[in-house]
């Protein structure tokens, strides 16, 4: 089941996509796409956690589609908005 939630931009979108796309690399994730929508994937133990992005109305709206059962949705989301905000 997809889980998604928002993320206020605090600077311009291709700043912000740019620091998540360090810190998913830094956690030997990927990210690709543009400054308007895009996907991503990071390690998670023995899955991975999935998701796309998109940019709109000052916002980064992040959708996860795919997550190991035992990394619960708000973890990842309080993980992303304390890196990325």
């Amino acid at each position: 089941m997809a889980n998604s939630f928002d993320i206020p931009l605090k600077g311009s979108a291709t700043e912000t996509l740019a620091k998540a796309k360090e810190v998913l690399e830094n956690g030997n994730g990927q990210m690709t796409g543009s400054d308007t929508s895009g996907t991503f994937s990071v390690p998670a133990g023995l899955g991975k956690v999935k998701g796309t992005y998109e940019v709109g109305n000052n916002l980064l709206k992040i959708t996860i589609t795919n997550k190991p059962i035992y990394v619960s949705a708000n973890m990842i989301e309080e993980m992303l908005k304390k890196h990325i905000s």
